[in-house]
C-alpha cells in the first residue's frame, strides 16, 4: 500500500474526557475509507486530528511521511480537503464564490482567481449538480444543496486527501448514491477519501475499507464483511442484526432481527430447499425463534446464503455437486433429530435425490408446495415415487402457512408438556 496518511498512537481529550484513545489508522493512496459507528464514537475528532483542527495529547499524524504539525495551514489546505458535518454560514456569499475559496490555497499573497481557477470552480459545481445554482445566494439553498455546494468547494481545493463529515446526511437517496459513486470514482483516479457514515450499508457498498469505532477506540478495521458482522453490531450498537450480501446486487443488507430465546420446548424444524426455496421460510423460522437446520447446500446457492447469513447449521457442498455419502448420512442424522422436518417447493435431480431420501428418516413431513412435485421431478420418475412414499405428509401453500402450522404443532406439545 502506498501510505498517504498515518495516524499514530492519537489520543485526545478534553474536559476531562478521552475522545480518542490510542487510535492508529493508515490510508492508501486511491483508498476509500469508512468511519463507522455510534454518536459520540470520536469519528468527527477522528477528522479534526486528521486536518490539524484539534492538536492531539498524544500521538502524530503524518501526511506523505511529514508531520502534520509541522506543516503551515496553507500546505495542508493544498493536500487535503474538507467537508463538515456543520456548514458554516455564508449569507453574503453566492455558491460560485463559496466554492471559488476552495482556490485560496493555491493563490498567492493578495491574489485574485483566475479563469484557470473559475473553471475548475464551475466543474465542481457541474460533478455535484449545482452548476444551476451558481449565482444563488448560498443563505436561500436547502440543506441538501448547501451540502453539494460544500463537497463542490472541497472538490475545488484538487486536494489529494479528502475528508468528509457525514457527507450524505442532509441529501435525498438519488443524490446519496450520486455522491458515494462520485467519491468512489475519485478514489479511482488516485484521490484518498475517508468518509464519517452513519449509512451502514452505503458505506458498506462503497468504501474499499471500513473503521469501526466505539467510545474513542477502534473495535475492527478491515473489509466491509470483516467489520460489519453481528457481534461487532451487537458490541458496539447493542442491536441484534442479520447481515449479508444481496445475491443480485452484491450489495451489503444490514436488518435488525428480533429473535426471541431458543429454549429446550421449542420445535426443532429441518428444511429440504435449495435454490432459494427456502430462503423466506428460513428467515421466518429464524425470527419465530425455532431451532432451524438444513440440508446439504452447494456453494453460491441462495439458500445457503440466508442459511450463512441467519447462523443456521446446514451441510456444506461445492457448488453443483452432488451429495456425497458422508454428506448423506449427516443429513440423515439432522433429519432424526428434528421434531418436523419440511419439504421445500424444490426441484430434484440426481444430484440432489439423497436429500430427498433423507427425508424418510423423518418423524413429521411438511410439504412447501407452490408447484406440483411431478414437475419439479427430473429424474425420470424416481423422485416422485420417493416422495409419494413419504407419509403422513401435509402439505402447505405458503411459508406463512408453514410458519403458523407449526406454532400451532409447538403450542399443542406445551399444553400437553404441562399436563404431564
Amino acid at each position: 500500500m502506498n501510505t498517504q496518511l498515518e495516524a499514530h498512537d492519537l489520543v485526545i481529550e478534553a474536559q476531562a474526557r478521552r475522545i480518542l484513545d490510542r487510535v492508529n489508522l493508515q490510508a492508501g493512496r486511491g483508498e476509500f475509507i469508512g468511519l463507522v459507528g455510534p454518536n459520540g464514537a470520536g469519528k468527527t475528532t477522528l477528522l479534526k486530528a486528521i486536518l490539524g483542527l484539534v492538536s492531539p495529547r498524544e500521538g502524530v499524524v503524518f501526511l506523505d511521511g511529514r508531520s502534520l504539525a509541522r506543516l503551515p495551514p496553507r500546505e495542508v489546505a493544498r493536500h487535503i480537503g474538507y467537508v463538515p458535518q456543520a456548514l458554516p454560514e455564508t449569507p453574503a456569499f453566492t455558491t460560485l464564490e463559496v466554492v471559488l475559496m476552495g482556490r485560496y490555497p493555491h493563490l498567492g499573497p493578495f491574489q485574485v482567481e483566475g479563469e484557470g481557477d473559475r473553471r475548475i470552480a464551475l466543474e465542481a459545481l457541474r460533478t455535484t449538480e449545482t452548476h444551476h445554482l451558481a449565482l444563488r445566494p448560498v443563505a436561500t439553498l436547502s440543506g441538501g444543496e448547501r451540502q453539494r455546494v460544500f463537497l463542490a468547494r472541497a472538490l475545488a481545493q484538487q486536494a489529494p486527501l479528502l475528508l468528509l463529515d457525514e457527507p450524505i446526511a442532509h441529501l435525498d437517496i438519488q443524490h446519496q448514491i450520486k455522491v458515494m459513486e462520485m467519491v468512489r470514482d475519485l478514489t479511482s483516479r488516485g484521490v484518498t477519501a475517508i468518509a464519517a457514515l452513519h449509512d451502514l450499508e452505503l458505506a458498506g457498498l462503497y468504501c474499499h475499507r471500513l473503521v469501526l469505532l466505539h467510545q474513542g477506540r477502534v473495535v475492527a478495521e478491515g473489509p466491509p464483511d470483516a467489520v460489519l458482522t453481528p457481534a461487532n453490531l451487537e458490541e458496539v450498537f447493542g442491536v441484534s442484526a442479520l447481515i449479508y450480501r444481496d445475491p443480485a446486487t452484491g450489495r451489503l443488507v444490514v436488518t435488525p432481527s428480533h429473535t426471541p430465546p431458543k429454549t429446550s420446548q421449542r420445535l426443532r424444524v429441518h428444511l429440504v430447499c435449495g435454490g432459494g426455496s427456502g430462503a423466506h421460510l428460513l428467515y421466518l423460522l429464524h425470527r419465530g425463534g425455532f431451532a432451524v437446520t438444513a440440508c446439504p447446500l452447494g456453494q453460491g446457492d441462495t439458500d445457503r446464503l440466508t442459511a450463512s447469513a441467519l447462523g443456521i447449521p446446514f451441510i456444506p457442498l461445492p457448488a453443483f455437486a452432488p451429495v456425497d455419502d458422508d454428506a448423506h448420512q449427516r443429513h440423515r442424522q439432522l433429519v432424526a433429530q428434528a421434531d418436523v422436518a419440511v419439504l421445500c417447493d424444490v426441484p430434484f435431480g440426481p444430484n440432489n435425490l439423497p436429500n430427498l431420501e433423507a427425508l424418510r428418516d423423518a418423524r413429521r413431513l411438511l410439504s412447501l408446495e407452490k408447484t406440483p412435485f411431478a414437475q419439479r421431478d427430473y429424474t425420470g420418475g424416481v423422485a416422485t415415487r420417493i416422495f409419494q412414499a413419504l407419509t403422513p405428509c401435509v402439505r402447505c401453500g405458503t411459508p406463512e402457512e408453514v410458519f403458523s402450522l407449526l406454532l400451532q404443532w409447538e403450542q399443542q406439545r406445551a399444553c400437553v408438556l404441562a399436563v404431564r
